[in-house]
């Protein structure tokens, strides 16, 4: 069996890889640590940690939108600190237009769901505390709304369309 140590980077097609880098750079506070100009890719990462955590790779205008019902990538997550951490996001995220898919609260952890320039959907979330995680019957069950979020729909609100 292969073990490995962890997850250490993504790659996203985008269609217009500036657009891309400036959403990623100026609103998920990612830092860019390279660039390739064939193929036209940049590579990102949060706190200058590793090389990259995030690959953005261009595929042009014409390419077609994620499917909800296609198999592949459901979602991108990044970890944030505090739930006060996760509010203010929340606030800038509507403040800049972006789309909420939702918010959910899943037990081991609070979440914000919302789409990239291109449709990908991205997650903020921050993990709840052992005791707030103790309340649920299966920690990964949760999906009430956050309540800094009323006017967003639920995780099963989102599920049901």
């Amino acid at each position: 069996m292969i073990k490995t140590e962890r997850i250490g980077h993504v790659v996203l097609k985008v269609r217009d890889l500036e657009r891309s880098e400036k959403f990623y750079t100026e609103v998920l506070g990612l830092t860019r640590m390279g660039r390739l100009e064939r193929p036209p890719v940049v590579f990102l990462a949060s706190n200058a940690r590793d090389h990259h955590e995030l690959g953005l790779l261009e595929v042009g205008a014409d390419g077609g939108n994620p499917k909800p019902d296609n198999v592949g990538l459901l979602h991108v997550a990044f970890r944030l600190e505090t739930g006060e951490q996760l509010a203010e996001a929340y606030r800038e995220l509507k403040a800049r237009g972006v789309t909420i898919s939702c918010t959910v609260n899943h037990g081991v952890a609070k979440g914000i769901y919302f789409l990239d320039p291109d449709g990908n959907e991205l997650e903020l979330y921050v993990d709840n505390s052992a005791a707030d995680v103790a309340l649920f019957d299966n920690p990964y069950a949760g999906v009430e709304k956050l309540e800094f979020a009323p006017d967003d729909p639920s995780l099963i609100e989102a599920l049901q369309g």
